[in-house]
């Protein structure tokens, strides 16, 4: 038996997040002040970045994976793995993207930092723990991250693989001879999902220390649909109203990893094998797959659900690594598939055998590419609780496991791929609702209700049949055993908010957050008209269609030089660029034009045009031309640069601006003008890099042709220069950003 592992991080008794884990997620952490030294658990509140960062949790703390790459501490692994780029990611799917023995080594390389001293086969790697700095910025506190999701969900589908849950619904629905439909003890079952409305738990709640998470715990509207009038009566139709019967759903989901299966002959994917499958399982996760009862009963026929099930799932945000969990594979309820059961059989609190072999081993087997010599599961708990939202007390209304699965994730992941459907790094399944035998391990209202026949009480008085708004559902899940550190997955959290009736109507009390794009607000560009750099962000902003008030700041009276001023802009030049950040609250303000530019596409990618190509090489491009303007002519044209030159050698300032700018332009057209000729026969646009649209580089390029003639240089010598900057004259982003048409122009 190995020796118990030992951190030099302080765990919390009870932690989820012991050094046995090592999940993997994504965190944010708001700027805040900083509030004293490292203390010796190496987690204080300090300055961060509000940029979304790969982290890992242990004890109380996230730890940014991105710092620890940037140190070199995930170097030389063994691997073919490039952890400062992976990591520099808002998202997992770069790391889910490489091989299992990738995942491996980076949480056994973790682990080793966090250790205090060897243990088994890992050794103890101290240059974490002895380095005070880097531990001052690289831990943070969970009771202060933002959580998001670990990976851009590709495709969802969920499954419906707990036989006790199976036969709950089979037997109020079709009654107890025909709970199971013929098809479901050969496969697993089920539907393709929507990733679009698959939400993060945005609390935490590892530490358990009290804190509720009241304020910062996700929300999920009741929603509206098609109601059957009348059950009795189907010809009558339906209405259109708010759900009646909303439910919760307790599953554990999976993330795809490893390369994509696809076939390099032909177009689609290939089957994956059971060995391929469990090397293909990246980690779980916990989750809450809202339902529509009523919704459902209406629609279901003969699809299976759509709208009842679309609105909303919610996940927890640390993904539990299969290695972490591999210590406690324990057999299924069902004991094995096709032969004899462990204990005969399996007997719901209903009195109902759900089978499951027995010494007869009446089970069909499965076909073989789902015949695992392997078959199990996890010995994973599994609880829900419920808060109303009256009160902070909370009841747990159901306990169950992981156990309870008939077919296995492996088993899922396999099926769906039978007929070639290529899995992608990030695509997310789940187990379908996970109900044991007994009454308090039903995962879900319909079935702990009995179909809304049975009250549920709760605690301080009240119960219930279904969800009511206001009601919070917390689901937790850990492993541990004597000799090892607990393995958690922190809480999938959510609280309902009342229904919207439609039209949806964003003026009500609890209306969904603002849009992402929101964030960003009251924006000031402080510039003169004739600035060149100034003109830029014009355009820029302009292309993004942002509104923002103009601020002039009068260059030929040196205001820039004025002390409220350099306050903005320490090098005293414009422009500056001054917004206010919803999300840590401060007013921001950045300068110079390319930073801006750069800003104004990260933060609105989605927002009217774009100015940095997607393709590598048209970026590149797009960007030498901006550098050429930016560093190779306009600093030497520069009203400071040139009075400089006057004062050593006077009346050669001018003269030495204007070669300057033929010197930079000749460049540019010779550059271009190859670039023309060599996309021309792919593409007939006029703008800089050859694109249909304008780019970076046009934006530089233009307002510095207009400087150079009015300092003289005959641009009529740059046919391809002139011919782009035709093609911008009367394009919309660059029509309203001209010096003339500025109020401070004169």
């Amino acid at each position: 038996m190995a020796a118990h592992k030992s951190s030099w991080v302080d765990v919390p008794p009870g932690s989820d997040f012991s050094i046995d884990n090592i999940p993997f997620g994504v965190c944010s952490f708001p700027q805040q002040e900083n509030k004293g030294n490292a203390s010796n658990n190496a987690c204080h509140p300090s300055i961060a970045p509000s940029t979304p960062r790969c982290c890992t949790a242990i004890g109380a703390c996230a730890v940014d994976l991105h710092l620890l790459s940037e140190a070199g501490l995930l170097d030389d692994m063994g691997v073919d793995f490039h952890p400062r780029v992976a990591f520099a990611r808002p998202s997992l799917n770069d790391f889910m993207a490489c091989e299992k023995n990738v995942w491996v080594a980076v949480r056994n390389r973790l682990i080793s930092l966090f250790l205090d001293a060897d243990s088994g086969d890992i050794s103890a790697d101290p240059r974490l723990r002895d380095n005070v700095p880097l531990r001052s910025q690289a831990f943070r506190p969970l009771s202060e991250a933002l959580f998001h999701l670990p990976a851009a969900i590709g495709d969802y589908t969920d499954f419906y693989s707990s036989r006790e849950h199976a036969t709950n619904v089979g037997i109020m629905f079709r009654g107890k001879d025909n709970a199971l439909q013929p098809n479901w003890l050969h496969m697993p079952i089920g539907y393709h999902g929507r990733g679009s409305s698959v939400y993060p738990s945005t609390y935490c709640g590892a530490t358990r220390d009290g804190d509720s998470g009241e304020g910062r715990m996700g929300t999920v509207r009741r929603p509206c649909g098609q109601l059957q009038k009348d059950a009795a009566d189907p010809s009558q139709g339906s209405v259109y109203g708010p759900c009646q019967l909303m439910d919760f759903e307790l599953e554990v989901a999976f993330f795809v990893g490893g390369p994509t299966n696809s076939d390099s002959n032909e177009n689609g994917g290939r089957p994956l094998t059971l060995a391929e499958a469990k090397d293909r399982i990246f980690g779980y996760v916990l989750m809450n797959d809202w339902s529509a009862r009523d919704i459902q009963k209406w629609e279901y026929v003969p699809l299976g659900p759509f709208t009842s099930k679309n609105f909303a799932t919610t996940i927890s945000t640390w993904i539990v690594t299969p290695m972490a969990l591999e210590p406690y594979r324990c057999n299924t309820s069902a004991g094995v598939q096709g032969g004899a059961s462990f204990g005969g059989g399996t007997e719901l609190s209903e009195g109902i055998d759900v089978g499951g072999g027995g010494a007869e081993g009446t089970d069909p087997t499965p076909l073989e590419y789902l015949r695992d010599p392997d078959y199990g599961s996890y010995d994973v708990s599994l609880s829900v609780s419920l808060q109303p939202e009256a009160t902070v007390q909370t009841t747990q209304i159901c306990q169950s496991n992981l156990r309870n699965m008939y077919w296995s994730s492996v088993q899922q992941l396999v099926h769906h791929s039978v007929t070639g459907c290529p899995m992608r790094p990030g695509d997310l399944l789940a187990s379908g609702t996970i109900s044991g035998k007994e009454h308090n391990s039903f995962g879900s209202m319909l079935e702990l209700s009995w179909k809304g026949t049975r009250e549920i009480p709760l605690k301080g008085g009240g119960t219930r049949r279904f969800l009511q708004d206001g009601d919070a559902v917390i689901m937790e899940g850990w492993c541990e055993k004597e000799g090892t550190g607990r393995v958690g997955f922190g809480q999938c959290a959510a609280r309902v908010l009342p229904a919207v009736p439609f039209p949806y109507d964003s003026g009500r009390d609890g209306a969904t957050e603002p849009p992402p794009h929101q964030r960003y607000s009251q924006f000031k560009l402080y510039g003169f008209w004739r600035s060149t750099c100034t003109w830029r962000v014009r355009i820029a902003l302009a292309a993004k269609d942002i509104d923002c008030e103009v601020v002039p700041v009068d260059l030929f009276n040196n205001a820039q030089t004025d002390e409220e001023y350099a306050s903005k802009n320490p090098m005293r030049q414009v422009p500056v660029l001054e917004f206010a950040d919803a999300e840590s609250g401060r007013t921001v303000q950045i300068t110079q034009s390319l930073a801006i530019i750069e800003f104004l596409e990260s933060a609105f990618p989605d927002q009217g045009g774009q100015l940095l190509p997607h393709d590598p090489v048209a970026r590149a491009k797009a960007k030498e031309v901006a550098e050429i303007v930016n560093a190779g002519i306009q600093p030497l044209q520069n009203f400071a640069v040139v009075d400089a030159i006057e004062n050593i050698r006077a009346g050669k300032g001018n003269e030495f601006r204007r070669q300057a700018m033929e010197k930079g332009l000749s460049s540019l057209e010779t550059l271009l003008t190859a670039c023309h000729a060599q996309t021309g026969e792919r593409s007939a646009g006029m703008f800089a890099i050859g694109s249909h649209g304008p780019t970076l580089a046009d934006v530089c390029l233009v307002p510095q042709l207009y400087n150079a003639r009015m300092f003289g240089v005959d641009c009529g010598l740059y046919p391809t220069l002139s011919k782009i900057e035709d093609a911008c004259k009367d394009h919309p982003w660059f029509v309203g950003a001209e010096p003339e048409r500025q109020p401070d122009y004169r």
